[in-house]
């Protein structure tokens, strides 16, 4: 390189911290424990390891939706209650105060299990969200907790001794502690001190037990440990947040539209019509001012958190398309990203996803309103998430790095700003040979910390970039000096559409709900009230502002994310299918007690799938008895590809798509008939009809509707016709790309 000024590579991280809205407006208690599992084993320590790494500099999105469930249903409820000194819980005055108003998960740890009754039971161990709801892998690093789990396999609820109960409550909480925390003693941001030494130790192969007999008073400081990191969450980052005036600090704090919505689609869902032309769609929702408002009430949310307002902006889920950006301008927001995808897509096309672009809300605006767009470069992004799960940590970090040397520009070349962004809290859990991603992310950061002193390769954020740093020898790169998007791509990170959210029947019967709704909410003439000015609780004008929080909130993405036959959770779809209808329900409650009168509507559950002999159908598919059916298992070997999501399988019957590419999905996780979960052998199980004919062939993590990528011999299918035999179960095995 010529000088520092020229021809270097800036790396922009991007971690994504997400969580849906889990609360139940009605009840006032949070339906899903995952914002505090997540809380303790990931959002803390992913920020304060920066500390040891004082030349990296990187970036973090914390949603709205994130942040209010974590202040107020952890930290402020909690806060009366919990002595940090002596790691206690006052489970009396806590229970008098918030029973039933944080997660029920804080409720039963705090209740002596000779108390519970069979709600409490049930929740433990057989709701959606149970005790037992932590991947096997994590779950095989505490082989105590294991064996409850085996037992509980076998003897079922009544098999569990009042003991069993405790220390299923008590592991349940640890096991989901970052290994920081379990291995050595910790001093949080708040100054509260983590010391785990005394109850649980490390063995030499990696995993974890228990020095104590679990006592209730162990469940109670399980809590108490519990508070103390989620109410340091916020500190963390406040204490590392970048100050661009001063240039202090390493992180770069991001928001997300408040409720987590695809923008694009509150904005006019027929803008999935361009991306997914082939797709059936609902009536239009069209809707630019909640799009403006999700925006507002974000950078709102923000500035009340952080003292400031957001520079930058995640779009939920990556969405993006050119209508918005005037949005995004209007608010403030100077930059947000998405996919490599849709840079590839937007015109001019095919343009390089290693530089910054500036895209103009129209063609007369001036420059200062222009909205600079990052692009994710996907493969290294989707490595982090999906592929180093297999390696050592120290290998995933160098395979990273190499990676990222390939886009070092040459000498006299412009500097280039590589984005890689992915979700920073699903990952860990699932790498086999590194726990939680410690030795990935250390080795990471360690490396970078080499390659910024010799300035081949230096971490930084958007705003750091656009803005310079003089103290880290970063110039400044105005927006004039950067390539223009004449016109942006609608879509998202997944697949350049919206196909997870829109397109499918179930997801088209999600939006004909919301349209009735927000069409009745509009109608009854309610008015918005300024979210900046909160009124007093129980009054009208406090009723009116949950009728339309509860319409804010059901435009948000994870509830079209879950229908259809796209995704799938070990808790299956029924638990955001109820909170969906939720918040549609209590858009007409709090609306009447605001003093409207709504229209009486029936909205009935959207999940259509029933469970049939284990294997979860779609209704009406092929109507046989039962004894007629086959289970064939389909197996994938894709061992020698790199899968960015899912193998999918299409074939001549409904059960296998009716020949739509990318709709039926297989699986690599131990589920739906996949016998060794993470072996790259994915699999199905579905029921099929003795005697059938049936042709298929897979394809590659693509677009619903698209052949590629896809197997590469068209006109060819494989063929089988299905066979009884004693077992009652056919089991195949193709290899992918081989006939």
């Amino acid at each position: 390189m010529s000088d520092i000024n020229n021809g270097t590579l800036y790396l922009n991280i991007i971690w994504h911290q997400h969580q849906p809205l889990y609360l139940d407006p009605e009840s006032d208690q949070l339906q899903g424990p995952w914002v505090r599992t997540h809380g303790t084993k990931d959002y803390y320590d992913m920020a304060a390891m920066l500390e040891r790494y004082p030349d990296i500099h990187f970036t973090v999105n914390l949603t709205s939706s994130l942040l209010f469930q974590l202040q107020v249903y952890y930290v402020e409820r909690l806060k009366p209650f919990v002595d940090v000194k002596k790691n206690k819980v006052d489970a009396k005055k806590y229970f008098a105060r918030y029973a039933g108003k944080t997660d029920p998960w804080i409720d039963l740890a705090l209740k002596p299990a000779e108390q519970f009754d069979e709600k409490d039971l049930n929740f433990l161990f057989t709701n959606s969200w149970n005790a037992f709801g932590v991947s096997e892998i994590v779950m095989s690093r505490f082989p105590e907790y294991k064996s409850l789990k085996e037992k509980y396999a076998r003897n079922g609820t009544a098999g569990m001794s009042h003991q069993d109960i405790r220390e299923v409550k008590y592991w349940f909480y640890l096991a989901s502690f970052d290994p920081d925390f379990i291995e050595q003693p910790q001093t949080l941001a708040t100054g509260a001190r983590i010391d785990l030494s005394d109850i649980i130790q490390k063995n030499p192969d990696g995993t974890y037990m228990s020095k104590i007999k679990i006592s209730e008073n162990d469940c109670s400081r399980i809590v108490a440990e519990t508070y103390k990191i989620l109410s340091a969450i916020v500190p963390i980052h406040k204490k590392l947040m970048y100050h661009p005036a001063s240039y202090k600090g390493q992180l770069e704090i991001l928001t997300t539209p408040y409720y987590h919505p695809i923008l694009p689609l509150i904005y006019d869902s027929n803008l999935a019509l361009l991306c997914q032309p082939n797709h059936s769609m609902p009536p239009r929702y069209h809707h630019p001012e909640d799009a403006e408002a999700q925006v507002a009430k974000a950078v709102h949310a923000y500035k009340k958190t952080f003292g400031m307002k957001p520079t930058g902006m995640w779009p939920g889920e990556g969405s993006v398309a050119h209508d918005i950006i005037p949005v995004f301008a209007h608010q403030g927001i100077k930059w947000v990203a998405t996919d490599q995808k849709i840079l590839e897509r937007s015109k001019p096309e095919n343009q390089p996803c290693f530089y910054p672009y500036a895209v103009f809300p129209d063609h007369d605006s001036k420059m200062k309103d222009a909205v600079i767009v990052v692009f994710r470069e996907t493969e290294l992004s989707d490595k982090i998430g999906f592929v180093y799960k297999n390696y050592p940590g120290e290998d995933a970090a160098e395979d990273f790095i190499q990676g990222v040397l390939k886009y070092i520009p040459g000498e006299n070349e412009p500097d280039r700003l590589l984005t890689v962004i992915l979700d920073g809290e699903n990952a860990w859990e699932w790498y086999k040979y590194d726990n939680d991603g410690k030795d990935f992310q250390n080795a990471l950061y360690r490396k970078l910390t080499d390659l910024f002193k010799t300035r081949k390769v230096i971490t930084t954020t958007v705003t750091e970039y656009i803005n310079g740093n003089p103290k880290r020898m970063i110039p400044p790169h105005p927006v004039g000096t950067m390539k223009k998007i004449d016109w942006l791509w609608p879509g998202s990170w997944i697949n350049a559409n919206y196909d997870t959210w829109i397109g499918q029947p179930e997801k088209n019967k999600a939006w004909e709900y919301l349209s009735t709704a927000r069409n009745d909410l509009e109608k009854a003439g309610l008015p918005k009230p300024d979210s900046k000015k909160l009124p007093g609780e129980k009054t009208k004008t406090w009723y009116a502002y949950k009728a339309w929080e509860s319409l804010y909130a059901a435009e948000g993405s994870d509830w079209f994310w879950w229908y259809g036959t796209d995704q799938n959770t070990p808790a299956g779809d029924k638990p955001f299918d109820i909170a969906y209808i939720t918040h549609l329900k209590n858009i007409y409650k709090f609306a009447e007690l605001a003093g409207c009168k709504m229209p009486k509507r029936e909205f009935n559950p959207i999940v259509s799938k029933v469970i049939q002999n284990d294997v979860l159908l779609s209704q009406g598919t092929m109507v046989q008895s039962k004894q007629d059916l086959v289970k064939v298992v389909f197996q994938c070997d894709a061992r020698d590809m790199y899968i960015r999501k899912s193998i999918y399988i299409s074939g001549s019957c409904e059960e296998l798509g009716s020949w739509v590419p990318n709709k039926i999905r297989l699986y690599n996780d131990g589920t739906h008939g996949d016998s060794y979960a993470d072996d790259s052998i994915w699999a199905l199980e579905v029921n099929l009809p003795a005697g059938t004919e049936i042709e298929y062939k897979f394809t590659n993590s693509g677009a619903e509707g698209s052949w590629n990528p896809g197997e590469e011999f068209s006109g060819i299918n494989r063929k089988i016709r299905v066979e009884n035999n004693e077992s009652g179960k056919m089991i195949l095995l193709d290899t992918f790309g081989k006939i």
